[in-house]
C-alpha cells in the first residue's frame, strides 16, 4: 500500500519532518487525508471509471454525483492556500491525494473548473513534487486518454 510505504519512507529518512509532521494532531489529520484519498475520493473516481474501463456500461450518475460531493470535501481541505492538512507545507497526504487529483483532471471528469482551490493546491503541489511530471503527470495523462478513448 503506498501511503504506508510512504509513511515508512519518511520516517525512516526524512531530514525533518514536514513531510509527515510528529506532531500528533497534525499528523492525524495527515492520515485522515491519506486515509481519505484511499477509501473516499480513489473510491468515488474509480466507481466513475472503472466499469468502463473493464467493458461495461457508463455508471448512473449517483456515481459522479458522488464524485462531485468528494471533490467538493477536498475544494475545503484546500481553501485559502492551505495544504490539505491544514498545514502550511506539503505532506504525503497531500502527494497522495494529488495522484488521484491529477488522475481525475486527466481523465475529464468533474467540472473541475467548478473547484478553483483544488486547481491551484494542484499547481502548487506539481511543482513542490519533484520530478513531478516524470513521476505522476505522465502516468496520469496516459490513464486519461486510455478512459476517453473508451468513451
Amino acid at each position: 500500500e503506498s501511503r504506508a510505504v510512504a509513511a515508512y519512507l519518511v520516517n525512516k529518512y526524512g531530514t525533518d519532518d514536514k513531510l509527515y509532521p510528529k506532531d500528533a494532531e497534525v499528523r492525524a489529520r495527515v492520515d485522515q487525508r491519506m486515509y481519505f484519498d484511499m477509501g473516499v475520493f480513489y473510491q468515488a473516481f474509480g466507481d466513475c471509471v472503472y466499469p468502463i474501463m473493464f467493458g461495461g456500461p457508463l455508471p448512473e450518475q449517483d456515481k459522479f454525483d458522488k464524485l462531485k460531493e468528494v471533490l467538493g470535501w477536498i475544494e475545503g481541505f484546500v481553501a485559502g492556500g492551505n495544504f490539505a492538512a491544514g498545514t502550511d507545507c506539503m505532506t504525503i497526504g497531500d502527494i497522495a491525494l494529488v495522484a488521484t487529483y491529477s488522475t481525475v483532471k486527466a481523465a475529464g471528469l468533474g467540472n473541475l473548473q467548478d473547484f478553483p482551490n483544488c486547481e491551484a493546491w494542484l499547481e502548487n503541489c506539481s511543482k513542490l513534487i519533484p520530478n513531478y511530471e516524470k513521476v505522476n503527470g505522465e502516468g496520469a495523462q496516459e490513464f486519461g486518454t486510455y478512459y476517453k478513448n473508451l468513451l
